[in-house]
């Protein structure tokens, strides 16, 4: 099965960052490839990828045509290059790859070598290929979790959906059995641990069922009476194409628990999606939201219920498959189809300075870090002014920073590093410095008839800041406040203007207006002006 594989910033940093809230979800690093593999560059046409990953250890299968015929190509790595492990002059297609319980490495795919469809395999472990299924009717759309192959298989007149199991001891293959032998079609297979999912037509259109092999027990997975097809499972999860909304938005992306027998939509873009591929907690997808000849990878994150782009490029990218945050697809913006890949290591990373504060009026800041990558552990990070290239420092979670001399906007990025060398998304943050004080004007002179409903109007400027807080005060000829308001944010370069009903003796009254600022600059002098009660 697919999850068997096996202080030191000081004042030279004179920049600032902006409050970014730690428990975000983590950022993915999407950094397709800058070139495919190898066998990208020296096949003619390649696609159909299959991946199985655990940590640094690489599994990569695909079909590639290097002349009339298909040929299966395996990789240990993602970075190339790759080799032929059939190449028999008739084609072998849509090859899939998984590792058994012992360790070893197996591949199965259609082989149309004798004149029909059959399946073949290979141990890359070993180095033997050996024979799946070779029944003299068709078997196609091989699909493979630990040693138990499953295929499509038309013996009986109909598609059907046979299994068999591999003994990696001397790489021979049990007896195909029967999985699902209902009269009507059955086709489609995916298969994870002991559940087998594929498309069943026995209620008139096209539903997704499903097989325990523990319980010996076919269920339903999905019977709305629209179309669902292109079914994959990963432990205890079923994604699918589904087109009950094909009117609105096109085909779709759902998933069913088999835990809590709940279904549930994963896109629902306009647009078709489809071809899911799902791994652990990750769904990707072919998706043609962007237009309907153009053709993007997607994604979504189960657990954090987020949406992602992996590839937006110009060209068709498709047919995508994920194993431990990565994914393959094949890829036409060269002209032919290529396989590129990304890495979706989530990294759990934030940045936050003085206590997540966005604006400030001190030329020192206090920086707080946080970086958590999958392998745990993070060594060091690169900290630079947005556009410049940076210095690497040991990781350190708090720090002060000495912000650049003059007002104004002040930007930073990170990266962090772990200690298997991966890096993180580049962080990008920023903070204002704000060290001068709003302006404010009131009416030289106001008058409001005592009883009646007057207003006193000012104005609040400022260079920087949005807003500001506001307090105006009325005074007798005493000194004492006759009337107060206070707003706690009003918008700046705004004419306000305070109404209330005027219930002061008649007289005159000074009006004085205060204001601070978001980095917490009051102004340079309180404006004052004149009230009239007649």
């Amino acid at each position: 099965m697919k999850d068997k594989l096996t202080t030191v910033l000081g004042s030279m940093l004179a920049v600032a960052l902006v409050a970014v809230v730690f428990g975000a979800a983590p950022a993915y690093a999407t950094q397709v490839m800058p070139s495919p593999h190898a066998v990208a560059t020296t096949k003619a046409t390649e696609g159909r990828p299959d991946l199985v990953a655990q940590g640094s250890a690489v599994a990569l299968v695909w079909q590639a045509r290097t002349g009339a015929d298909w040929n299966i190509y395996y990789a240990n790595s993602l970075s190339g290059p790759g080799a032929a492990i059939s190449a028999d002059p008739a084609d072998q297609i849509d090859p899939r790859v998984s590792v058994s319980d012992d360790g070893h490495v197996l591949v199965v795919w259609e082989d149309h070598r004798n004149g029909n469809a059959d399946i073949y395999g290979y141990d890359v472990t070993t180095g033997k290929g050996f024979v799946v299924c070779d029944q003299a009717a068709q078997q196609v759309a091989p699909r493979i979790s630990g040693d138990w192959v499953v295929w499509q298989d038309d013996r009986n007149g109909n598609w059907d959906i046979y299994g068999a199991t591999i003994d990696t001891a001397d790489d021979t293959v049990g007896p195909a059995t029967a999985i699902c032998d209902e009269v009507h079609d059955q086709t489609q297979p995916d298969v994870s641990g002991d559940t087998v999912v594929w498309v069943d037509a026995r209620y008139g259109d096209e539903d997704i069922m499903a097989y325990d092999r523990v319980a010996a027990a076919t269920f339903p997975v999905c019977l709305n009476d629209a179309i669902q097809d292109q079914p994959a499972v990963w432990g205890d999860t079923v994604v699918w194409r589904d087109e009950r909304n094909a009117a609105t938005s096109g085909a779709d992306i759902y998933g069913f628990s088999l835990l809590t027998s709940r279904e549930f939509a994963i896109c629902r873009a306009a647009g078709d999606q489809s071809a899911p591929a799902i791994d652990h907690d990750l769904v990707v997808w072919t998706d043609a939201r962007s237009a309907a000849t153009k053709l993007d990878v997607r994604g979504y994150d189960l657990t954090l219920q987020e949406p992602f782009a992996v590839v937006v490029a110009s060209g068709a990218q498709s047919r995508p498959t994920v194993s431990d945050d990565h994914v393959v697809w094949g890829d036409a913006r060269t002209g032919v189809v290529d396989l590129w890949t990304a890495d979706l290591t989530p990294w759990d990373a934030g940045l936050v300075i003085d206590g997540g504060q966005h604006w400030t009026r001190s030329t020192t800041a206090h920086l707080a870090l946080r970086a958590r990558s999958k392998t745990g552990v993070v060594v060091r990070m690169t900290l630079g002014s947005a556009g410049g290239s940076g210095t690497v420092y040991p990781f350190w979670p708090t720090q002060n920073l000495f912000l650049t001399p003059g007002d104004g906007l002040k930007k930073l990025t990170a990266v962090f590093t772990d200690l298997s060398g991966d890096s993180s998304p580049t962080m990008t943050a920023s903070i204002t410095l704000d060290t001068h004080g709003p302006a404010v004007r009131v009416p030289a002179a106001t008058t409001i008839a005592s009883g009646a409903t007057g207003a006193i109007a000012f104005r609040v400027t400022d260079d920087l800041s949005p807003a500001a807080a506001v307090v105006l005060r009325v005074l007798n000829a005493h000194g004492d406040v006759a009337k107060a308001r206070y707003w706690s944010r009003l918008t700046t370069g705004t004419l306000h203007r305070y109404t209330f009903v005027c219930n002061l003796k008649p007289g005159t009254y000074q009006v004085r207006v205060g204001a601070t600022d978001l980095a917490g600059n009051h102004q340079a002098k309180v404006a004052t002006g004149t009230l009239t009660v007649s």
